[in-house]
């Protein structure tokens, strides 16, 4: 099985074709390798914003933690790479190359036989990506990913959909698509969305800001088929004492109560046995009986 590597890149807005090569993917029969350029972020943020800059670190570190989490998995196993069930393969680089239309983009393909080492994909990332090659930290699991496991764990994919992307096709009054970590329906809707407090202020206010405009417009949904009353709710981790993110949040406990509840991480058990003791449904199948126009 022959070895290849994708290029990954930045893209600078949806009709922008600027794109900065930012990181590399190695794929051999015993391993799969990725570094990105720290460097290269750092100079996005000048260039885009704080924001993009900080969105694409994460999603870069996220890109990052699947293929640590893929590796270990075959640690564990005696057969070749292409035998283990995982996405990284060349018909999914080359479905992303073709559709990826969001930050990170991905690049064609490129078959190559690099020795199937650290030293021989550090010599490939240095010579496609013309700097030195500073491995990056092991990343640690996102505070999304970590909710979504527990949602999944929690075996209410049959009551409630997980990670769910509305987009505004589906829901007027949004702007973009929105992914909702859990989201069903009981008479009236029930939403719930992981958001990490130990996060800068402005992702934060971007994050919140997202949510709220996704919950003026599931009521506005709502209301025209006439549901109940619905529920929403932040799923947070505990900011720093004495930080400014415990000052935003006590500022929403205090003005947002109305429109959503704040609930710790150890709440999502409180939330997954209400689904599992009431009769909710998915909201998916919602969205196909009622067709917003």
């Amino acid at each position: 099985m022959e070895s290849f590597f994708v290029p990954v890149y930045l893209k600078f807005g949806k009709l922008s074709e600027e794109k900065l090569l930012v990181a590399l993917i190695g794929v051999s029969e015993s391993n799969i390798w990725f570094n990105f350029s720290a460097k290269r972020i750092e100079f996005s943020s000048k260039i885009a914003g704080q924001v993009f800059g900080h969105l694409a670190q994460k999603v870069l570190e996220q890109i990052q933690f699947k293929t640590e989490e893929i590796n270990k998995g075959l640690g564990k196993q005696s057969n070749s790479l292409f035998n283990v069930n995982h996405v990284f393969n060349v018909d999914y680089f080359g479905y992303l190359q073709k559709y990826s239309q969001n930050t990170v983009v991905f690049g064609p393909v490129e078959f190559f036989n690099f020795t199937t080492s650290p030293i021989g994909f550090k010599e490939l990332y240095e010579s496609f990506m013309n700097e030195g090659y500073i491995e990056n930290k092991e990343v640690k699991q996102s505070f999304q990913t970590k909710i979504r496991h527990k949602l999944e764990a929690a075996n209410i994919q049959d009551k409630a959909d997980i990670d769910f992307k509305i987009t505004p096709e589906q829901i007027n009054g949004l702007y973009n698509n929105t992914i909702v970590s859990l989201i069903s329906k009981n008479g009236g809707l029930l939403a719930a969305n992981a958001i990490d407090f130990s996060n800068s202020i402005q992702t934060l206010a971007q994050s919140l800001n997202s949510f709220e405009i996704l919950i003026i417009s599931l009521n506005k949904f709502a209301e025209k088929y006439h549901f109940e009353k619905s529920q929403y709710s932040i799923v947070t981790s505990m900011p720093a004492i004495g930080s400014e993110q415990e000052k935003l949040m006590n500022n929403i406990y205090k003005n947002k109560k109305e429109v959503f509840d704040i609930v710790p991480e150890d709440s999502i058990g409180i939330i997954t046995e209400k689904l599992r003791s009431s009769h909710y449904h998915k909201f998916s199948t919602v969205l196909l009986e009622n067709h917003d126009a």
